[in-house]
């Protein structure tokens, strides 16, 4: 039990009922009634979070210091009592999708701290780091074990590989191979000779 969060809680707590008290007592406007009573409110929820840490202690060691850093230089009060017990009690992925909210929407926000306090408890918790699947070295490692003939031949019957890696009729090689044949020949021919029949030769 931590007695200096409850020596402030107890402090908090009598604030906020003299506040009430004079709302009671005085005759004022209702603006500044209801100014008040959210002061007040205000201070009972500062006062819950004092009494939450006598009790637990925050404890934010779980959380990345880049994390930290970013929320301290979004303007989040990172020695508000109410900030540390938040932190303490969700998920880092929380506090990281609450901060760039508050990053993407800073030009609209006003009230970070109450923003921030909100907002928390209601980011969903996901997993951090990459989604895609981590590879090792050792995954890349060939099997110690040679893979034996019966089984090789198994897997090239199966998939068809000896007929894949025949040479196609019409691959790229041989129809280069008939171009350079068909050239030879041109230039071996005689001027003026007629060159149909070798016309009827060319792949083309």
């Amino acid at each position: 039990m931590d007695y200096e969060h409850l020596k402030k809680a107890i402090k908090l707590l009598t604030n906020a009922t003299q506040d009430l008290e004079y709302i009671v007592r005085e005759a004022t406007t209702n603006k500044v009634n209801n100014q008040t009573i959210e002061t007040a409110k205000e201070t009972l929820e500062k006062a819950m979070a004092e009494m939450s840490a006598a009790v637990n202690p925050p404890v934010i060691n779980h959380i990345p210091d880049k994390f930290l850093a970013k929320a301290e230089k979004l303007g989040i009060p990172l020695d508000d009592i109410e900030v540390i017990v938040a932190i303490s009690e969700h998920h880092p992925s929380q506090l990281l999708a609450v901060l760039a909210e508050i990053e993407n929407r800073a030009e609209n926000i006003r009230r970070r701290r109450e923003y921030f306090l909100f907002r928390l408890p209601e980011m969903p918790i996901e997993k951090l780091g990459s989604r895609l699947p981590i590879f090792k070295a050792t995954d890349l490692n060939w099997p110690e074990q040679t893979i034996s003939k019966e089984y090789r031949e198994a897997i090239k019957a199966k998939y068809k590989i000896d007929r894949l890696m025949k040479e196609r009729p019409y691959s790229r090689i041989s129809f280069f191979a008939k171009i350079q044949i068909a050239e030879q020949n041109l230039s071996q021919s005689q001027p003026g000779e007629n060159n149909s029949d070798l016309d009827e030769e060319i792949p083309f």
